[in-house]
């Protein structure tokens, strides 16, 4: 039996996870399973949208796909993110996580996808595919020597997998020109190294409210978004580093979060442009992905 390229069933599921584990989490030195950091991806509702390449009934390369919706100033587009793109150590450089991905945009493209947005540190490979950096992403670092303190009587905090959702996503559209609509699953998502993720929520019920997003990982907290009413953030700014000594903050060039943090605390801020796109129909174009943006808490 030659290469078979194809989708996953729900039958491919544990395997799939445990080739992955091996490399992404345990052979990092990890703990959490990618099933447990990303539910909505590795599970059997989602399973058609996981690629594996397979000799003999062995998974030689692999890579997830999630698809999404992405709504920017009036218009919808569809869009899938690809992420844990692996070969097999012993099978690399014989060009199978190329026609693994070619297999997944023509399946992308079938299925009505406009674009595909995958993020990584090796631009060189995936530009020689076709695919084209743009983006305006930044990585803030914050360093605290206080003492923690007292929690704040006006911020609420909670598990985000417990989150109103739907009140976190009527916020998202107020005060967003562009984002990807979230579901209540999506909140379940636990971005590494992060090993809890917390909602924090200030003004509730009001017409004012603001709310941030936060892992954390021992002494570090990760500021994954800060949205709402700038009103909000100097109440939420300082309870997402309380009790942590360092603080990293992931924004983007322009955001109100990050215009806020800039004039208000000492950041020092670094472009992370990982973010590389392949158009997948004549609609989308370059000009439309410059201007775009998937919150590092979105991705896979």
């Amino acid at each position: 039996m030659g290469i078979v390229v194809r989708p996953a069933t729900p039958a491919d599921l544990e395997r799939l996870i445990a080739e992955l584990d091996r490399q992404f989490v345990f052979g990092k030195g990890r703990r959490i399973s990618l099933a447990q950091r990303f539910p909505a991806v590795y599970c059997s509702q989602n399973a058609s949208n996981l690629f594996l390449l397979e000799e003999q009934g062995n998974i030689l390369a692999c890579l997830a796909c999630k698809r999404f919706e992405f709504l920017c100033r009036g218009d919808a587009w569809r869009g899938a993110m690809i992420g844990a793109v692996y070969t097999h150590p012993r099978r690399r450089g014989e060009g199978l996580a190329s026609r693994l991905l070619r297999e997944a945009e023509g399946a992308l493209r079938a299925r009505d996808v406009a674009y595909s947005v995958l993020w990584t540190e090796q631009p060189a490979f995936y530009a020689r595919i076709g695919w084209v950096r743009a983006d305006h992403g930044l990585l803030g670092q914050f360093e605290s020597h206080s003492h923690p303190g007292k929690p704040s009587r006006d911020v609420a905090r909670r598990p985000a997998q417990s989150a109103d959702f739907e009140h976190i996503e009527r916020l998202r559209r107020r005060w967003c020109d562009c984002l990807m609509p979230r579901r209540s699953e999506d909140y379940r998502q636990l971005p590494p190294p992060a090993t809890a993720v917390d909602l924090l929520t200030w003004g509730e019920g009001t017409d004012h409210a603001a709310y941030a997003l936060v892992g954390n990982d021992g002494a570090m907290s990760i500021l994954y978004e800060m949205i709402g009413d700038p009103a909000g953030f100097a109440a939420l700014w300082p309870e997402a580093c309380r009790g942590y000594r360092r603080t990293l903050i992931n924004d983007v060039s322009g955001s109100a979060s990050h215009s806020w943090l800039t004039a208000n605390s000492d950041l020092v801020w670094h472009a992370k442009p990982l973010a590389m796109w392949l158009p997948l129909s004549a609609r989308t174009d370059l000009t439309h992905v410059a201007r775009w943006h998937i919150p590092y808490f979105d991705r896979i």
